[in-house]
């Protein structure tokens, strides 16, 4: 292809204004792919975040779910749970580094059955919850779990 010398004479600065475009939208395509590239990682490191936070509130719920199943099995009358009343702890606030929750624990029974329920919650609105019911008839005793909110 011949390139006519008067064109390019005319507009002396025309591929120079070419080259600038081009090289401007490249540049915008670039930085359009890694401003998404930033946005999606902060996104997933929120939802980590998220999961980690309710991994934690489980294990802490199921520890003292388990904590006070295996006194009631070693001994029924140790919280006096034998009674339709039932019995409510105050709430525990455990705190370790950035991470804070708070555990209470309900327990309700009868003579044959003990329901221990544990709910672990966080300042950032997450929780979990834990139950567990023994039997108190059978030797040994048995425990169901269950969890969910």
């Amino acid at each position: 292809m011949k390139v006519d010398r008067a064109m390019t004479k005319k507009r002396p600065g025309a591929a120079l204004l070419a080259i600038v475009l081009v090289g401007f939208l490249v540049l915008s395509l670039v930085s359009a792919v890694v401003v998404t590239i930033a946005w999606n990682t902060l996104r997933v490191e929120a939802w980590q975040t998220e999961q980690i936070e309710k991994t934690r509130l489980d294990y802490l719920a199921r520890t003292a779910a388990q904590a006070v199943t295996e006194e009631l099995i070693a001994d029924p009358e140790a919280f006096g749970i034998l009674n339709r009343n039932g019995l409510v702890s105050q709430p525990k606030v455990i705190t370790d580094g950035a991470f804070s929750a708070t555990v209470e624990i309900t327990i309700k029974g009868d003579d044959q059955r003990a329901n221990v329920v544990a709910k672990a919650s966080s300042e950032k609105g997450g929780s979990a919850l834990v139950r567990t019911t023994i039997n108190l008839t059978t030797t040994p005793k048995t425990v169901t779990w269950s969890a969910g909110n």
